[in-house]
């Protein structure tokens, strides 16, 4: 046996005003975006902004249905979007921003990590992600692999030995 080790990179920032300009104004954005949210279920209201290339910005806010779990997250509802409507823009940033949150923010659930992670994949290049919940600290990583370091991979997946 073999014990192993996964760390994860990411950085803090304590508000929004230690941001860069465009980051501070992407936030801005999302947050004002929550607002679009449905969710008369769970009162949890998410909102996600997609930066593809040439700043071309995409919002989604989570989607709720009383026939669960037929809803979407915002993270989801967002990149779908951005896909379909710019589908040879790179995707650069995601910014998930949530209502609720305290000391630190809400990270993205499994699915959403998966779909945002395919995009990675089939680009080449990293996403970053920035997080914010409430009046949380702020979560910035380079990657969506720093979120999925066991993410399926298609090559793997259609690998036939």
């Amino acid at each position: 046996m073999i014990d192993k080790k996964i760390e994860i990179k990411y950085k803090e920032y304590d508000t929004i005003n230690d941001l860069s300009n465009l980051d501070f104004n992407l936030i801005k954005l999302t947050h004002e975006n929550l607002g679009n949210s449905y969710s008369p279920y769970s009162q949890f209201k998410v909102s996600s902004l997609i930066l593809l290339e040439d700043n071309i910005k995409v919002l989604g806010t989570n989607q709720e249905n009383a026939a669960y779990p037929s809803g979407l997250c915002a993270e989801r509802v967002a990149v779908f979007s951005a896909k379909s409507t710019h589908p040879n823009k790179k995707i650069e940033k995601v910014i998930i921003v949530t209502e609720q949150g305290h000391e630190f923010p809400f990270s993205p659930c499994g699915s959403c990590r998966q779909a945002l992670m395919e995009y990675e994949l089939n680009q080449k290049s990293p996403i970053e992600v920035i997080l914010k919940s409430g009046n949380s600290k702020i979560w910035v990583f380079e990657s969506i692999k720093d979120l999925l370091p066991f993410a399926f991979e298609a090559e793997d997946i259609l690998k036939k030995e």
